[in-house]
């Protein structure tokens, strides 16, 4: 569950990819040994600032955000809500939410539930499903502590094109890339979005260490230096213990 900061406010509203190969051989090796079991599906949802936000007043800013992080706690009681925080950088992407659900269109619904939306100082981006290991998502260590990560967007680049006889080979090399990024601490979570999704974001990385070793790291990455996809880096901030530790708030 998401954790929520008491003492420090951070509003949204002010506010690698593992390979699919690999993915679906966990996921063939759970349905071996619960064959009637329901894999989790995991659904990522990005925050934005649209560009018509209706201005608010300091008073009904502070009620809004007051009730957009209430609506997270409930969202999260219910296990509907894994991950949630806001981006650093004051740009139009506010921050992220990760559901666990059946559809995208039930996320969709979860997601307008949010009264910020509601009154249109966000709207909600869903792509999905996010194909990750749920295992590497816990319960926050304390209702109030935070931890800073960076998450990276990766984007279709010039060269991509899941056809192309070198494609794949290109993908498993970056599933061994992301592979000892894990066993080297420094990724906590990784996964791509299915190739039927034509959209441009084609997976999310959350990296443990700061900004500017992840840009060294993620240049290495055999999936960036062939062009199929290009990295878009941002300071992030999560509930601790929701994920393998990251850095220490400032």
């Amino acid at each position: 569950m998401p954790s929520v900061p008491r003492t420090r406010t951070i509003a949204f509203s002010h506010l690698p990819l593992l390979c699919l190969l690999a993915l679906a051989g966990y996921a063939l090796a759970q349905a071996q040994t619960e064959p009637n079991a329901k894999p989790d599906q995991y659904f990522f949802v990005l925050l934005n600032r649209p560009a018509n936000a209706p201005q608010l007043s300091k008073e009904a800013g502070e009620k809004l955000q007051a009730e957009h992080m209430a609506n997270i706690r409930k969202l999260a009681a219910e296990h509907k809500l894994v991950i949630a925080g806001p981006f650093e950088e004051d740009t139009t992407l506010r921050g992220i939410f990760v559901f666990q659900a059946d559809s995208a269109a039930q996320v969709q619904d979860w997601a307008n539930s949010d009264p910020a939306i509601k009154a249109g100082r966000l709207s909600a981006e869903v792509h999905g499903p996010w194909l990750i290991d749920g295992s590497d998502i816990h319960p926050p260590a304390t209702p109030e502590g935070m931890e800073q990560y960076t998450l990276v967007l990766m984007k279709r680049g010039d060269k991509w094109n899941p056809d192309a006889p070198e494609f794949m080979d290109a993908m498993k090399q970056h599933h061994a890339f992301v592979k000892q990024m894990m066993a080297q601490g420094a990724l906590a979570i990784a996964g791509p979005f299915p190739f039927t999704d034509e959209g441009q974001l084609r997976g999310v990385a959350i990296f443990r260490v700061g900004a500017e070793q992840t840009a060294t790291l993620v240049k290495d990455d055999p999936i960036v230096k062939a062009g199929l996809l290009k990295p878009e880096i941002h300071s992030w901030i999560t509930g601790k213990g929701v994920l393998a530790p990251g850095q220490p708030m400032q």
